[in-house]
């Protein structure tokens, strides 16, 4: 006998206070559309959020709704957000995003941070906080600690971890050679 597939519920709750008018218009909501009080209000903030956008300085023809900030990985969403003034982002999440960006190879798949790695991230980001913490108590001594513990994490995880620290790559020995020299005619 197949087991049942684990459901994938709310786990999040909200408690507010209504005037009575504003309870009286969920409910008279809820009812017309045939949806509970939770739904009509998920949908409400839904169609509220699709209309705010924020604009890229990179791209300001093109706005950045919601959607382009969600992502199922905790770790994913905070660095999105913390990138952008526009949240206002506290001086924690500002440090998280340092962070992340100094060990990019532990959360990007690239140097140019465009393009998440988020089976690394799904791993770490429970664990930052603790990780700036050896960064910060022990960079005078060894630099790298909390690399080497973020290696640990991954390595416990059965992933592999990234190079660390970075190796830069050796850089053409010689003098530069001239472009037309290679460009047969």
């Amino acid at each position: 006998m197949a087991k049942e597939a684990k459901r994938g519920g709310k786990t999040e709750t909200l408690t507010i206070r209504l005037d009575p008018k504003t309870r009286f218009i969920l409910e008279y909501l809820s009812r017309l559309k045939g949806q509970n009080i939770t739904t009509v209000v998920e949908r409400a903030i839904m169609t509220a959020a699709s209309h705010e956008t924020v604009r890229d300085p990179k791209f300001p023809e093109e706005p950045d709704s919601w959607q382009r900030f969600w992502d199922v990985s905790d770790g994913c969403r905070a660095l999105r957000m913390a990138e952008r003034p526009e949240f206002s982002p506290t001086y924690e999440e500002e440090r998280r995003l340092a962070f992340a960006k100094e060990h990019w190879p532990f959360f990007y798949a690239s140097q140019q941070k465009e393009t998440f790695l988020t089976f690394y991230v799904d791993v770490l980001w429970p664990r930052i906080d603790e990780f700036i913490q050896i960064h910060d108590d022990q960079k005078a001594d060894d630099y790298f600690a909390a690399g080497k513990a973020m290696q640990g994490a991954l390595r416990a995880a059965k992933l592999s971890a990234p190079e660390w620290p970075i190796h830069a790559k050796p850089k053409p020995s010689g003098p530069p050679r001239d472009l037309d020299d290679e460009i047969p005619f």
